[in-house]
Order: C-alpha cells, then sequence, then structure tokens
C-alpha cells in the first residue's frame, strides 16, 4: 500500500514539473516574439528615418543651385528641408546646427555646408562634409540632414520609455555653370595662325583642318587636373607654367599631343620666360565665378582648346610690344606694334549677382587691354630724307565685358541656354607722341619738308561704347563686328585735324593756320585700304575689337543634385 501511494505522488510531481517547464517555455517563446516584433518596429522606423533624412537632404541641396549669398541659402535649405520631412510623415522642427554631433533630441538639424571629396581632415566616417568654412573664399554646395526621433517600445519591459533612432544624409548640388568667351575671332584660320605666329615668335605649321579640329574641341576642367597629376581642381588653377608646358597639358588633354610640334617648333625661349614671369596658369585665362571647393561643380564644363591656347599666347605676352610690321603690309619706315596691357579671360561659372564687380554679376569674361602703336610715313626711305607725310598714331582698342544672366537647364544639352550682356568700353585714337607709347600732349610734326613744314595740334577721336544681351545655346556664336572699323576711326580724325602750315622763304617765313584734315584724311585713306583688311583680322583673331564683340558659349551645364553620405 505504501509502495502504491509513493509511485502515485512521483508521477503527479513529473507532471506538475512539465507543466512549468512548458509554461515557461510559452512565456519564453512569447517574450522572444514580442521582441523580434518590436526589433523590426525599431529597423522599419529606422529605414523610414533614413529615407526621411534622404529626402530632406536632396531637397535642402537643391536649394544651393539657385546662385545667392550664403545667409539665404542655408535659409532656403532650412525651409526645403522642414518642408520635405513634413511632406514625408515627420512632425519634428527643423533647425540650423553646424555642430560636430547633432542630433541630441528630437527633431531635425540642418547645416549648409562644404563636401569636398578631397579635403583628408574632414574624411570622418567617409562624410568629407565640413560645417564651418571661410565665407569670403567658399560657398556652400552641400546640405547634412540629421534626423533624430524616439520610437516607443511596442511592449512595455522595464528599463525605459523608447529608443532614439538616428539617420543622417547629405545632399550635394552645385549651381548650373557655362563656360563662355568675349572676341573670338578663331574661325578664321588665315589670320589666327598669323596671330599665333606673332604671339609665339615662330611659324606656325598647322593646316586648316587641324586648326578646325582645336576651334571644334573642347576639355573640362577635370581632364586637365588628371592630365596635370594634380589632386583638386584649385590646384590646378594656381600651377605656375611655361607656355610650352601649358600647350603640352591643353593638347594631351584633348588627345592632340600630334599638334603641338607643330605648334611650337621654332618658338624663342624668350617666350617661355615670359610666361612664367607673367604667373602662367590655367586660373590666369579662366574667370572661375564659383567659389572654392564648388569649383568642383565646373569641373565638367568644356573649354574649348583654340581659345585656351589663344588666351595663354596672349597672357604670355602682357606687357611686351609685339612688332607687327612682318605681318600687316605698311609703307617703308612705317611702324606697327601692339602692346596687351591686360589679357583676355574665358569664363567658367553661374549666374550670381554680385556686389562689387561693375556689371553687378560675379562671372564675367573680357577681352584684351590693348594699345596700338601706328607709325605711318611716305617719303622717308632712307635715315635723314624728308617726310612727305609722318602720321604717328596711338589707338586705345576698346575692351568689351560680358557677364552671365541667366541659364536655361534642360536634359537635352541642345536645348540649354546662356544668358549674357555685353557692355564694351570707348575706343580712342589719337596723334601720339615719338615714341607712340601716349598720346601727344604738344604739336605733332606731319610733315617736314625742305621748305615746308605742317604741324597738327594734339587730337582724339573716339568711337562711343555699346551694350547687348544675347541669348546662346553651347556651341553657338554671335557676331556684331563691322569690317573696317579701325580706317574709319582714323580718318575721321585726320579730317578733323587743325593743321599749322610753315613755308620756310628765303626772306621770310609764312605761317598759316588751314583746315587741311581731308587731304591727310585722303592720304591716309588710301594707306589703310591697304593695311586696314590685313589688321582688323589680326585684331579679330586676338579676340579685339573697335566697338562691338564676339561671344561663343562653349558649354552648359546643368548638374543633378546627389546624396554623397
Amino acid at each position: 500500500m505504501a509502495r502504491r501511494s509513493w509511485t502515485h505522488r512521483t508521477r503527479a510531481q513529473s507532471r506538475g514539473a512539465v507543466s512549468i517547464l512548458m509554461v515557461v517555455l510559452l512565456a519564453t517563446i512569447g517574450m522572444a516574439a514580442l521582441v523580434s516584433i518590436d526589433v523590426g518596429h525599431v529597423f522599419y522606423r529606422q529605414r523610414q528615418l533614413q529615407s526621411v533624412a534622404d529626402m530632406a537632404a536632396l531637397a535642402a541641396a537643391q536649394q544651393l543651385r539657385r546662385a545667392d549669398t550664403n545667409a539665404v541659402m542655408t535659409e532656403r535649405a532650412l525651409a526645403a528641408a522642414q518642408a520635405s520631412g513634413t511632406q514625408n510623415g515627420f512632425s519634428g522642427a527643423a533647425r540650423e546646427d553646424c555642430g560636430t554631433s547633432p542630433g541630441g533630441e528630437d527633431g531635425m538639424t540642418v547645416c549648409a555646408g562644404v563636401w569636398d571629396p578631397n579635403d583628408a581632415t574632414a574624411a570622418a566616417g567617409g562624410r568629407h562634409f565640413r560645417g564651418g568654412y571661410d565665407p569670403t573664399r567658399m560657398s556652400p554646395n552641400a546640405v547634412r540632414v540629421v534626423v533624430s526621433q524616439t520610437v516607443p517600445i511596442l511592449v512595455g519591459l522595464p528599463g525605459g520609455e523608447g529608443r532614439r533612432l538616428r539617420a543622417e544624409a547629405i545632399g550635394n548640388a552645385s549651381p548650373p555653370v557655362a563656360a563662355f568667351s568675349v572676341g573670338s575671332g578663331l574661325l578664321n584660320f588665315e589670320s589666327s595662325r598669323s596671330a599665333l605666329a606673332l604671339l609665339l615668335g615662330n611659324t606656325i605649321s598647322l593646316s586648316a583642318s587641324d586648326w578646325q579640329g582645336l576651334v571644334n574641341t573642347t576639355v573640362t576642367l577635370d581632364q586637365l587636373r588628371l592630365k596635370a597629376g594634380v589632386g583638386t581642381v584649385d590646384e590646378l588653377l594656381n600651377a605656375g607654367l611655361s607656355l610650352s608646358q601649358f600647350y603640352a597639358l591643353v593638347l594631351g588633354a584633348a588627345n592632340k599631343e600630334s599638334l603641338l610640334n607643330a605648334m611650337l617648333g621654332g618658338m624663342p625661349a624668350i617666350i617661355d620666360a615670359r610666361a612664367l614671369a607673367a604667373g602662367l596658369n590655367v586660373g590666369r585665362v579662366l574667370d572661375l565665378g564659383v567659389l572654392a571647393p564648388a569649383m568642383s561643380s565646373a569641373a565638367d564644363v568644356g573649354l574649348n582648346v583654340a581659345e585656351l591656347l589663344m588666351l595663354a599666347a596672349q597672357v604670355a605676352n602682357r606687357g611686351a610690344a609685339v612688332d607687327l610690321a612682318g605681318a600687316v603690309p605698311l609703307l617703308p619706315g612705317s611702324q606697327l606694334a601692339l602692346r596687351i596691357v591686360e589679357p583676355p579671360r574665358m569664363a567658367v561659372g553661374p549666374v550670381r549677382r554680385s556686389t562689387t564687380d561693375p556689371m553687378g554679376w560675379e562671372t564675367t569674361a573680357r577681352t584684351s587691354q590693348v594699345d596700338l602703336g601706328i607709325k605711318l610715313q611716305l617719303g622717308a626711305e632712307a635715315e635723314g630724307e624728308s617726310e612727305l607725310l609722318n602720321l604717328p598714331l596711338r589707338v586705345e582698342l576698346a575692351t568689351a565685358r560680358t557677364a552671365l544672366t541667366g541659364l536655361r537647364c534642360s536634359a537635352a544639352r541642345a536645348d540649354r541656354r546662356a544668358t549674357l550682356n555685353t557692355v564694351t568700353t570707348a575706343a580712342k585714337v589719337c596723334l601720339a607722341s615719338e615714341d607712340l607709347a601716349q598720346c601727344a600732349e604738344s604739336d605733332v610734326v606731319l610733315v617736314n619738308a625742305l621748305i615746308l613744314k605742317v604741324i597738327a595740334s594734339p587730337k582724339q577721336q573716339t568711337v562711343s561704347g555699346t551694350s547687348m544681351t544675347s541669348t546662346l545655346a553651347p556651341g553657338e556664336q554671335t557676331s556684331t563686328t563691322s569690317p573696317g572699323q579701325l580706317a574709319a576711326l582714323v580718318e575721321a580724325l585726320a579730317r578733323n585735324l587743325d593743321v599749322k602750315v610753315r613755308v620756310n622763304l628765303i626772306l621770310t617765313t609764312l605761317n598759316l593756320d588751314l583746315k587741311l584734315g581731308g587731304i591727310v584724311s585722303a592720304l591716309s585713306s588710301v594707306i589703310f585700304s591697304v593695311l586696314g583688311p590685313t589688321l582688323d583680322g589680326l585684331l579679330a583673331a586676338l579676340g579685339i575689337q573697335l566697338s562691338n564683340a564676339d561671344l561663343w558659349v562653349h558649354d552648359v551645364d546643368c548638374d543633378n543634385t546627389r546624396l554623397v553620405y
């Protein structure tokens, strides 16, 4: 009897132990299921929060494409991030915070700053983002958005009310940019070849098809950077180069190395020395109207190869007198020299207002500032002979400046447009001093024959500047050049001369004040009918016009906004 009672209790105890284990097991499984639901919910909310951050960063970065002051762009970016967050179901408030560890409390922090993949000091975590920068040197090209939110725990476990989630995104965008130049006369092969030969001091052995290939070819700043072997666009712009090195860089980046010897063969060493002394670099021929490191936004815009070569040759000859007598048919004893006071610059940049530039716009191109000295002589083949005519002239050629005032972007390159405003200064021609370096301040002897001397008072003639607005597609060119302007200007000066005639007789001297400008004008007209067309062509190839300008839009780049972190 005792044995049966003991067996019954053992079985009952076993059944009770199994029940307890089953309860514990079921509770564990239930708890694991609930924890899994919570973990899944947290991961889902994290992905949702990351999506909010991504969309807000892209929306905010798009505001940087509208070039404006840094303060205005930051304000727009903050408003765009807030609107994007609300649209995507995030109710937290957005605030500006460029701290190193933002997102400590629920909400959205927005920071407009600088993203530069080549900035090693800001490479922590792969961000390459810097919230602090010098606004006088740089403009923001990226927006960092950090979104923080506390997610409630679905199963109320002891130890906390919820889990704080954090998502971060960096959107990069730069305004669309255009590359353009003013005063391009590169389409005329003969004039362009003659102009380059004068500037380089050698014989250019290019064919017309070779030159046309250069005119039709573009290179980007990024291609030039890779060819130069430097890390950043800024390093490329500031790397000092001789003219030979500059030509090798540009032609190499354009896969035109075979033309290097045809252009530079026989060039005097002094040209390279002048280029180094003038501080030739890529930055000297480009007015990059975007601030670093948003220079990267201009890295993919096309730059015309022929234009770069012509501009560099003019930079190398800055301040030097270029003798044009061999290129322009002149009378014996006559002189013709050109001096580049300030070389031209191509422009690459966005549409941006300026409070300091006279035109009111940040991105501007300009032609050369050039002085031209002309001394026309007739009847003075040998030293000491009397001169039938001596007409010393100094021409201050007009400069033109063109500002980028508008851009229209499109997916198709052919549908993009750049709006340019061009203003030219007044051109001036005057009777020159003996060395042709400045306008004469005293009477000038025009004729010094045996018994006859003709003297003219100082005189000058001007052509007023012009202004025009043009809208061009990439690769398009417009011209408002009228031929023979220099000849017309000189004739107008000669026609209005106040002339004194002194006749030396045997016993006396006769002094007569006469209006003989018509005679001088007729003589200069005959001379310039031969000299004018060739000289005008040379000046056009150098990008120089008297009162008008040629415009050329090389490329328009509309970069897309993207996430970089």
